[in-house]
């Protein structure tokens, strides 16, 4: 399956670069590349994408504004120089942030995450708006999800996280990964509380997977999940609750 992706990167060298790692692997087909965030708004009016790599610190509008400003937002990995701005990149569904210089390796790390996710994507039948995506059955253990033509029937017990994707949300239970349309405040809203906690926009966790933390993560198995500023003081004073120390 082709993967349609856009450069957008004031800098030369970096276009080149990213155009050479493009080239290297053969989901990916370049479509353009763009200069500026202004010219690539104008392409993406006019050509839909699958992918988008963009830089943050651009002259006139900044890679950030252009992704604010966009209805139908493309899978995006951002490219830049500063890590601080991944905090912004995780409020606005970004799927990684690749710190400049990229090696290859890193690219290659972020573009499989991204291959990965938009096949998922492209597979999974459109609901109706109007119809609801999450039910739950009369137990309150379990919900059903609708994912590649098929309704899963998935415990709360057996989740560790969920995590939004735009309009998609991505059910970790195990080494399984389930897929479907859904938006994350209904999710909230179904799960027992306290047992799954929002620690993020993009991020609900289940309370009893949580192995450690650290600082602004939270480790469950071999995942690490970011714990956001503005759901920190509640998910501290859960922990507090819970603790021998």
């Amino acid at each position: 399956m082709t993967i349609n992706c856009l450069i957008v990167d004031d800098e030369l060298l970096a276009r080149r670069l990213l155009t050479e790692y493009v080239g290297k692997i053969p989901e990916l087909k370049l479509v353009a590349t763009c200069a500026s965030a202004m010219e690539a708004q104008s392409f993406l009016q006019k050509q839909r994408i699958d992918l988008l790599f963009l830089d943050i610190q651009m002259p006139d509008v900044t890679g950030i504004s252009l992704l604010r400003s966009l209805p139908n937002k493309p899978v995006t990995i951002l490219t830049t120089a500063f890590a601080e701005y991944a905090v912004q990149g995780y409020e606005l569904f970004v799927l990684d942030y690749l710190l400049k210089p990229i090696s290859f390796e890193r690219f290659f790390q972020a573009v499989s995450r991204a291959v990965e996710y938009i096949n998922l994507i492209k597979v999974l039948p459109k609901t109706a708006e109007t119809e609801t995506p999450l039910q739950t059955d009369i137990f309150s253990e379990y919900i059903f999800v609708k994912s590649d033509y098929k309704i899963h029937k998935i415990a709360h017990s057996d989740i560790d996280v969920i995590e939004a994707y735009g309009e998609y949300i991505l059910i970790y239970s195990g080494r399984q990964k389930i897929m479907t349309l859904g938006q994350m405040g209904k999710m909230e809203q179904m799960l027992p509380k306290p047992g799954f906690v929002r620690v993020h926009r993009s991020f609900i966790v289940n309370f009893s997977k949580i192995d450690a933390i650290q600082g602004g993560t939270i480790y469950i198995g071999d995942r690490e999940v970011p714990l956001s500023k503005g759901y920190r003081d509640a998910f501290m004073q859960l922990v507090g609750k819970n603790r021998l120390f």
